[in-house]
């Protein structure tokens, strides 16, 4: 998540005032604090410098102007400093001119010594330097200033600084940029090693309370192991753990692939002949001949793109057995069933990638791009469920149950729901029924699993710690909900779970892809990467009308994590460098103040279920009051006094993340920054259809031509009330802020989380399924309102914040 002010009460003279209001920038670029972890070479810096100097002019040069290219990422022209009062400290291009504009910026500062803002910003925290403390009182760069401030305000004293200075090295650095790109330490730390090779500890495990106590990123959503077996032995089994996971997870046609309500059998009570798929052309696209882009026009309708690796299927007329498959491309949610011995089975199912596949320009793009696996924000599930339902009956119970009501998003974790999965278990009936009176969770934009192996907990309101690994395969979850072998179902996913884990927790983001969207400027960059981790968005002469949070220094690090190797090996913001990119701060909902819909879903109620449900780990180990340490951590009982929130997330790839907010409300990450910017109504770029079939359902563009790389985001329109696909009074009202039909509503779907999933029009035409494109930001669960702390930055700020994001 996410300076400066005189001293109360003190009158100051006009031209000190303006000096005083006008440091507070000064030196928001001289970031990393020098206390920080060992340089980069593994040592302490280029040693002790020779003689003494004999001119403050030669010190400069030796102990000083090293530290002056941190000061000049901020500092220069068009830099974020580049202001009104900036200017009083501004370096050149030129490091050879750092001493006279150092020397012209000590005067215009009133002179001194340790009352100079040249000193006293970068070192002192109650002046609230957008760039943090780098030079700690007693530090390198403080003590050689302060010999040269010493020189300039006593010459006749200069030559004793001089000789006493000497002793000083200066302090290589880390580098401002840098990312791991998510993923998880294991696979980086096994990359050309043997098998044999012993695993380091994971990180995530170090979140456990008093972690990074006083330090800059905040950490408040602590781990819990949940079963034995999650370390494995090395790196060889590491690897192997992966492999197994890829075909349950990916379900693109591999032998063992996992499909809906069905593990990875061959067989499925939910699965649908492959000619019926095939058959689509008539049954649900109305088509006098199939088109000779069918496969395209099934993944356009349902927003799945085709699998990134073969994900065949028969025509008619193939059989699948002589065809390797058949000739025809599955989407991403959809795969054949295939027998133990590779033969295929010609009978296809749905697969979790439904919700978490998704696509971001195309494989010739750049390296991790195209069809992309735990990423979404493109599908209409609730549409393809009820396309299937013309072919499988087996398949209409989730085209009644609205699954979405917005394309690209999801209701995946709505508890009203997910209580079916074991409802076979009559002890949780009558709790069940219970949560059917608690509010929906509504919309939901399915965060990204590139970013698993950084969290401590899962779900937006972290209701369940990461290491609760059952729920993640609940989707393939066998034979719901008629559990004739309720323990052979539950061994299928205590099998699984390590395998799938493994798998998902490796995947990486996408590299920002110059090629396509422009080279990131680096220099602009550097200045968003010390704002990010150092500006503190409370500094009280920024007036933030926002609550601030407990713990942190107030920085979008503070919440989201360190990721600049300078930071990250700084102690005052991470305990170990091993914390990289770690997000583990619940954010009090009264400072974030994104719709809470999804926070209330999650209500006392549904935790006090959650105490009996199996995927809660009501079988596992418990606390005192006998609530299961892996269920549900909005229970009081397990989370204490940490205020009920938003988890917010690692900011790996975020570039190719959009929309924003755990609703999907935002379409860019200018709007999330600038929520002044942002539109109640609006829709992202569709494809467009072939002149021969317009009247086909096209889903959203996600080529790079269709992305913003200004501000972050897919392009989209914004709508005004009124336009096709909203009705004035029932959808949205001219006026904006009037009531509307949907606020009458907006009271149902809050006191019964079930009628939001049943009051569901069914999908009869093709204008129906393009309004589900519009994104109302005034339907329930869709406020697109909150993170208004940011409202403090200016415009060169966030553009410097948005250029580091295009690094991580």
């Amino acid at each position: 998540m996410n300076i400066f002010q005189a001293t109360p009460g003190v009158q100051l003279n006009a031209t000190i005032k303006t000096s005083l209001v006008g440091a507070s920038l000064l030196l928001s670029a001289c970031s990393g604090n020098y206390s920080g972890g060992p340089a980069p070479d593994g040592g302490s810096g280029p040693g002790t410098p020779g003689a003494p100097s004999k001119t403050v002019q030669e010190f400069f040069g030796k102990s000083v102007k090293t530290n002056m290219n941190f000061c000049r990422t901020c500092h220069v022209p068009d830099g974020v400093a580049d202001t009104d009062e900036g200017k009083l400290f501004m370096l050149s291009a030129n490091s050879s001119e750092d001493y006279d504009n150092v020397y012209k910026s000590w005067i215009a500062l009133d002179k001194g010594v340790e009352t100079n803002k040249i000193l006293t910003n970068p070192s002192d925290p109650a002046q609230h330097h957008s760039g943090g403390q780098p030079w700690p009182v007693g530090s390198q760069p403080y003590n050689a200033m302060k010999v040269v401030l010493g020189c300039w305000d006593n010459p006749d004293n200069c030559a004793a600084l001089l000789a006493a200075g000497t002793t000083t090295p200066v302090t290589s650095e880390f580098p401002l940029l840098g990312s791991a790109r998510g993923g998880h330490l294991w696979d980086d730390f096994c990359v050309d090693k043997p098998d044999n090779t012993v695993l380091p500890d994971d990180p995530r495990t170090l979140v456990v309370p008093g972690v990074n106590k006083n330090k800059a990123v905040y950490m408040n959503a602590w781990w819990q192991t949940c079963q034995e077996g999650n370390k494995p032995a090395n790196c060889g089994e590491q690897r192997a753990r992966v492999a197994r996971g890829y075909p349950i997870v990916a379900s693109a046609g591999q032998v063992g692939a996992g499909s809906f309500f069905s593990g990875s059998s061959s067989t499925s009570s939910y699965s649908f002949p492959a000619a019926d798929y095939a058959g689509m052309w008539d049954s649900v696209l109305s088509m006098s001949a199939r088109p000779d882009n069918f496969d395209d026009l099934i993944a356009q309708r349902w927003g799945m793109p085709l699998s990134p690796t073969r994900n065949p299927y028969p025509l008619a007329g193939e059989d699948p057995n002589k065809t390797n498959g058949g000739s025809g491309q599955l989407p991403m949610g959809v795969t054949q069933l295939r027998k133990a011995d590779g033969s295929w089975t010609g009978n296809l199912n749905v697969t979790c990638s439904i919700c978490h596949g998704g696509g971001i320009g195309s494989a010739s793009d750049g390296p991790g791009l195209g069809s992309v696996y735990g990423t979404n924000s493109l599908s209409d599930i609730t549409l393809m469920f009820t396309d299937l339902s013309r072919l499988a009956p087996q398949q209409s119970a989730l085209a009644i149950i609205a699954q979405n009501k917005v394309r690209g998003t999801g209701n995946i974790t709505n508890f009203q729901l997910f209580g079916l999965l074991t409802i076979s278990e009559i002890t949780t009936i009558p709790g069940y029924l219970s949560i059917q009176t608690q509010p929906s969770t509504g919309t939901e934009d399915p965060p990204v699993w590139w970013n698993v192996g950084h969290r401590s907990a899962k779900f937006f309101d972290a209701g369940q710690v990461t290491d609760a690994k059952r729920i993640e395969l609940s989707f393939h979850f066998p034979n719901t909900p008629f559990h004739t072998d309720m323990a052979a179902d539950k061994k299928w996913i205590l099998d699984h779970q390590q395998d799938s884990d493994a798998w998902i927790a490796s995947q990486k983001s996408p590299a920002w892809p110059e090629n396509k969207l422009g080279k990131i400027n680096t220099a602009l960059a550097e200045q968003g990467a010390i704002l990010f981790h150092s500006k503190d968005l409370w500094s009280p002469t920024l007036k933030n009308t926002v609550p601030k949070p407990p713990g942190g220094n107030g920085s979008c690090a503070s919440c989201h994590g360190a990721y600049s190797p300078r930071y990250v090996n700084d102690t005052a913001y991470l305990d170990t460098p091993a914390l990289e990119g770690i997000a583990a701060n619940v954010v009090p909902i009264d400072v974030i103040d994104t719709d809470r819909r999804r926070l209330d879903g999650n209500s006392a109620m549904v935790a006090t279920y959650a105490r009996q449900d199996w995927f809660a780990y009501s079988d596992g180990e418990k606390n005192a009051d006998g609530v299961p340490l892996c269920g549900d951590w909005n229970d009081k009982s397990l989370r204490g006094d940490r205020e009920l929130g938003y988890l917010a997330p690692p900011l790996y790839g975020v570039w190719a993340t959009a929309p924003y907010f755990h609703n999907g409300a935002v379409p860019t990450a200018w709007d999330v920054l600038k929520p002044s910017d942002r539109h109640s109504i609006w829709r992202r770029w569709s494809n467009t259809a072939r002149p021969d079939q317009t009247s086909q359902v096209m889903g959203f563009r996600y080529d790079l031509a269709a992305y913003d790389n200004q501000n972050l985001g897919w392009k989209y329109d914004a709508l005004a009330c009124g336009v096709t696909g909203t009705t004035p009074y029932i959808d949205c009202n001219p006026a904006d802020a009037a009531p509307t039909i949907q606020d009458f509503l907006n009271l149902i779907y809050a006191n019964g989380g079930l009628v939001w999933n049943l009051a569901n029009l069914p999908i009869l035409t093709n204008a129906q399924a393009e309004d589900r494109k519009i994104y109302n930001t005034r339907m329930y669960s869709q406020d697109n309102g909150g993170h208004e702390f940011t409202s403090v930055l200016t415009d060169q700020e966030r553009k410097a914040l948005i250029e580091y994001m295009k690094t991580l």
